[in-house]
């Protein structure tokens, strides 16, 4: 609502105070690049001033897909004074997002993948998913370990209404 958006943006940054704000896609707070709404512009003025009035009680990390981060910059010339320094980070391999896919089954699902499955991953990963590692980077192996589980409910689930399927 108006007049929501500085007070939310405040107690948001005053509760990272002695710490670290990480603003994990933090180009969605300049709305799509062709326009700015009220809020976008809000949050990005008062995220200026708090970072101004508050520069040596926290660190402030903005994060996000390159391309969509310039637009961010662009949003407001403070932007970029304010966060002089970045870091490119490349985007993972085929073998570590296998990798992210099989930690994540073990953590989240207490379940291992059979002997094999990694290798059969990363080539399915190279061939059919290439082009998403570039989109989505550790969340494409969340992705496809909760349609993997889902995919296992389903069929366990369908086995103990109908019995085994031979």
């Amino acid at each position: 609502y108006v007049g929501w958006t500085t007070p939310l943006v405040q107690n948001t940054f005053r509760s990272a105070l002695g710490g670290a704000l990480f603003l994990d896609e933090a180009y969605s707070l300049a709305g799509d690049g062709t326009k700015q709404d009220t809020f976008s512009g809000e949050a990005i003025r008062t995220l200026l001033t708090e970072i101004e009035n508050n520069r040596t009680s926290v660190m402030v990390i903005v994060a996000g897909y390159r391309d969509k981060m310039a637009n961010f910059f662009r949003a407001d010339p403070g932007l970029s004074r304010r966060f002089p320094s970045s870091l490119h980070l490349p985007d993972y391999s085929p073998e570590e997002v296998a990798q992210i896919a099989i930690s994540r089954a073990a953590l989240h699902y207490e379940m291992t993948v059979a002997k094999g499955v990694e290798e059969r991953l990363v080539e399915a990963l190279k061939t059919r998913w290439n082009n998403d590692i570039k989109t989505m980077n550790a969340g494409l192996a969340v992705k496809l370990t909760e349609e993997a589980v889902g995919r296992l409910a389903t069929r366990l689930s369908n086995e103990t209404i109908q019995g085994p399927q031979t």
